[in-house]
């Protein structure tokens, strides 16, 4: 799986980028047919207080998902997009098992 994090305006420091590596790695290994991961990581401004959005595009054969959220925290948002697209990769094995067996 190829993996591309971007971060405009913004230099993620290096635990943000090993935490996010890590859990991509984790979802490579729950399905190993994910070809391409591209990760936007934005603060965005607020008068307020700091937002912090994520934005995930997921290539896996046939289709592409898509998974955003933002919170406080870069990794508050990783954990919410990451359960989201754990539950859109399931649903497309589901199908795809479901189209192999009809």
């Amino acid at each position: 799986m190829k993996l591309q994090i971007e971060s405009p305006h913004v230099e993620p420091d290096k635990k943000l980028v090993k935490l996010v590596r890590s859990k991509f790695e984790h979802l490579g290994k729950k399905y190993d047919r994910i070809n391409r991961c591209d990760v936007l990581l934005r603060k965005e401004k607020s008068d307020v207080q700091k937002i912090f959005s994520i934005e995930v595009k997921m290539e896996v054969p046939g289709t592409m998902l898509f998974a955003s959220d933002k919170a406080e925290t870069f990794e508050l948002a990783l954990d919410k997009v990451i359960h989201d697209l754990e539950h859109q990769l399931r649903r497309f094995k589901e199908e795809i098992q479901e189209k192999n067996k009809g």
